[in-house]
C-alpha cells in the first residue's frame, strides 16, 4: 500500500488536469490577457499601434512559465543551499526562490481543478491511508514489517506524497496540456495505473496479488485462493469499501463533469453541466474512462504477472513492454481511445502561448487612421 499510493495519488492529480484541460487552457489565455491589459511587469508586453503584433509580443511565454522542478532544484543550489548543510539561515533563501517558483505557476495552482485536487488528496485520499496503514499493519506492503521495525520517518513521507506527488501529477500534466500535447498528457494518468496495478499485481516478487488478498501476515505465508475469502470478511475490506464509497463517486463525478463542461466550452457554452440530467451521455464518458483505467492498465498488470510466473522476469517484462507499446502507439487503441474520452479530433493542438499571442493580437490598439 505505502508503494501503489506513490503512483495512484500521482494519476488523481494527472487525471482531474486532463479531465479539466480546456477550462485550463481558456483560463491561461484569459489570465495572460488580463496581466496584459493591467501591465504587470511580468505580463506581455503592449502592442505598438501600427506595428506587427509577431514583433512587439514576446515570444517563449511556455519557458517563463512552465519552470521545471529541475530548474528550481538549481536555483536553490544557485542561492547557496546544500543537501545535507541545511540552517535555519537558509530557509529565507528557500521562501525566496519557492516564491518566485509559485508565481510562475500561479496560473496552474490558482484555480478551482486544483483546489479540489488538493482538497480530495488531503482530506480524503489520505486519511485511508493514514487508517488502513495504522489498523492493518500486516496487510499489503506493511506484511515485511511491524510497528517495531518500520520507522517513524517512514509513514511521515507515505503521508506526504499521498498530496505531493497528485500536485505533482497535476502540474506535469498541466504542462503538457498547456504546450497541445493531449496524448502525452494523457499518458501520465495511464502509465500512473499500470503502475499502480503492477505493484498490485506482481509487486516486487511476483506475489502481489497474493499479499494484497491475504488479510495478514500469516495468511500470505500460508497462501491459497481460499486466502480470498477471509481477507473478504477483514477490516481491510470494510476500510476499503467505505473510504471507496467516499472518494470514488466523487472522484468519478468532477472528473465526468469537467469533461462535460469542457465539451460544452467547446460548443460557446458556459455554465456547470448537470451530470444528472445528462446522464446517458455522462454514463458514456464513465464507461471509457474505466475503459481506459482497467482496460488499459489492470489488463497489462495482471498480464506481466502471468508472463513473468510463467517465462522469468527478463522475458516477461520484455513481452509486456511490447504488448503495451503496441497499445500505445498509433497502431493501438491508445490514441483512438484518447480522442474519444478528450472529444478531440487530433491529439496535438497550438500551444496556448499562441492562442494568447492570437488574443493579445485582437486586443491590441488599431493602428492611426484606421
Amino acid at each position: 500500500m505505502v508503494q501503489v499510493d506513490v503512483f495512484w495519488s500521482y494519476g488523481i492529480g494527472s487525471s482531474f488536469a486532463l479531465a479539466a484541460f480546456r477550462q485550463l487552457r481558456k483560463l491561461k489565455v484569459e489570465n495572460e490577457v488580463r496581466r496584459w491589459k493591467l501591465g504587470w511587469t511580468h505580463a506581455p508586453e503592449v502592442p505598438e499601434a501600427g506595428a506587427p503584433a509577431a514583433e512587439t509580443v514576446p515570444t517563449g511565454l511556455s519557458e517563463e512559465n512552465h519552470l521545471a522542478f529541475q530548474e528550481l532544484v538549481r536555483e536553490l543550489r544557485d542561492n547557496g543551499l546544500r543537501p545535507g548543510q541545511v540552517s535555519f539561515r537558509d530557509l529565507g533563501k528557500v521562501v525566496k526562490v519557492v516564491k518566485a517558483w509559485a508565481a510562475k505557476y500561479s496560473d496552474a495552482f490558482h484555480n478551482e481543478y486544483f483546489l479540489k485536487n488538493l482538497l480530495f488528496l488531503s482530506l480524503l485520499f489520505v486519511p485511508s491511508g493514514s487508517v488502513l496503514l495504522w489498523s492493518n499493519p500486516n496487510w499489503e506492503t506493511m506484511q515485511v514489517g511491524s510497528y517495531e521495525t518500520i520507522p517513524q520517518w517512514l509513514v511521515g513521507i507515505f503521508t506526504t506524497t499521498n498530496v505531493t506527488q497528485g500536485i505533482l501529477g497535476f502540474l506535469v500534466t498541466y504542462n503538457l496540456l498547456m504546450k497541445g500535447k493531449y496524448y502525452q498528457a494523457a499518458l501520465q494518468t495511464v502509465l500512473a495505473y499500470l503502475g499502480f496495478f503492477f505493484i498490485l499485481a506482481n509487486g516486487w516478487d511476483n506475489r502481489g496479488y497474493q499479499r494484497f488478498f491475504s488479510k495478514n501476515r500469516q495468511a500470505f505465508e500460508n497462501w491459497k485462493w481460499s486466502n480470498v475469502i477471509g481477507w473478504l470478511g477483514s477490516d481491510v475490506v470494510a476500510i476499503l469499501l467505505v473510504y471507496g464509497a467516499a472518494f470514488l463517486p466523487l472522484m468519478y463525478y468532477w472528473i465526468t463533469k469537467w469533461l462535460l463542461e469542457g465539451r460544452d466550452l467547446e460548443k460557446g457554452m458556459v455554465g456547470e453541466a448537470d451530470v444528472f440530467e445528462r446522464l446517458p451521455e455522462a454514463a458514456r464518458l464513465f464507461a471509457l474512462e474505466n475503459v481506459a483505467i482497467f482496460g488499459g492498465t489492470l489488463g497489462p498488470a495482471v498480464l506481466a504477472t502471468v508472463l513473468i510466473r510463467r517465462l522469468g522476469w527478463a522475458r516477461g517484462l520484455s513481452a509486456t513492454a511490447a504488448v503495451v507499446a503496441l497499445m500505445l502507439s498509433r497502431l493501438g487503441i491508445g490514441p483512438a481511445l484518447c480522442k474519444r474520452l478528450l472529444g478531440v479530433e487530433s491529439l496535438r493542438d497550438v500551444p496556448v502561448e499562441e492562442l494568447v499571442r492570437q488574443a493579445l493580437e485582437e486586443e491590441a490598439p488599431a493602428p492611426a487612421g484606421v
